[in-house]
């Protein structure tokens, strides 16, 4: 490996990068050689390609020291790498809200073309909302945030759905940095409004067609969903309920004579009409549709149940 005893650059570029060392402090440099020498490591391809001197004269010194700035900020190669290389979009920002570094997923994600077009800029400009990107820095100052839902914002202006988790580097009780990871769940939240959009349209069109839905099993409630005009309860009330507790004495034993030839796979009616206690006094006649599922890994029946009545038990 090549070893660079002395590197000599032009009298303006020492005298700037002198300034620039010796009021950085943090970026733990002791000399301009030690700093060059970090700026050759960061460039090494670009040396293999051109001749020193040309390199030299090429060199955009702010673009350089905001470089070799960001991979100090993330502290050593193997961390460095870690962050640039993440699977996760991934960003360093000041206490004053300047992006100091980014990785290459969250460049690629927000429609970026290098990170250059957002080094330096404020952290707003990745954000579709001003008032949450607030409250999530008011949470993050306060000792760290987690999976903080909120919509980040493409360069184009689209927005997209991101769950976001915020650490921070103090010293002396100072801030001096942020860090941040985002995960996209853009696509997850479009299926989960499409979802509800759909359990929506089908919760309607079953409260048109029928009272409500059950599923029984050992003869007890175990999910109950709709209306139960017929009985009065509501499904949080019916469910753990057992059968001879909602369906009067006489039809309980022809509910577990059809349970039991359905569970044998005997040929019955697709439909039987029961009598169900109403919890207002009195009885209802309904009509059920059942058929055998797996229910948490176990028989039971699916009861589709409709009441020809128009009121409500007890209206």
């Amino acid at each position: 490996m090549t070893k660079y005893s002395t590197i000599s650059v032009p009298r303006e570029l020492h005298d700037e990068l002198q300034h620039k060392v010796k009021n950085n402090p943090r970026l733990g440099y002791s000399s301009i050689a030690e700093f060059c020498k970090e700026a050759i490591r960061v460039h090494l391809s670009n040396i293999r390609m051109e001749r020193r001197e040309a390199f030299l004269q090429r060199i955009d010194l702010n673009g350089l020291l905001r470089k070799v700035e960001l991979t100090s900020t993330v502290g050593g190669g193997e961390y460095r790498d870690m962050f640039e290389n993440c699977m996760d979009p991934a960003f360093v920002v000041g206490p004053d809200g300047i992006l100091l570094n980014v990785n290459r997923e969250l460049v690629d994600r927000l429609g970026y073309n290098t990170k250059e077009d957002l080094l330096g800029r404020d952290l707003a400009v990745m954000f579709a909302d001003n008032r949450a990107l607030n409250d999530m820095m008011a949470l993050a100052r306060q000792g760290g945030i987690r999976d903080f839902e909120i919509k980040m914002q493409r360069r184009d202006g689209k927005p997209l759905d991101f769950v976001v988790s915020i650490g921070m580097v103090t010293h002396d009780g100072d801030i001096l940095r942020y860090y941040g990871s985002a995960k996209d769940i853009t696509v997850r939240k479009l299926a989960e409004s499409r979802l509800k959009r759909e359990h929506e349209l089908y919760s309607r069109i079953l409260d048109q067609m029928y009272d409500s839905v059950v599923v029984i099993q050992d003869e007890k409630v175990k999910y109950a969903a709709g209306q139960h005009r017929a009985s009065g309860y509501t499904p949080e009330e019916i469910t753990g309920m057992r059968l001879n507790e909602f369906i009067v004495e006489e039809d309980v034993k022809k509910a577990q004579e059809v349970a039991k030839k359905r569970l044998a796979g005997e040929d019955v009616p697709p439909i039987h009409t029961y009598r169900v206690k109403c919890r207002h006094g009195g009885t209802n006649s309904i009509e059920v549709s059942s058929q055998v599922i797996d229910w948490e890994g176990r028989p039971a029946f699916l009861c589709v149940i409709r009441y020809p009545g128009e009121t409500r038990c007890g209206g």
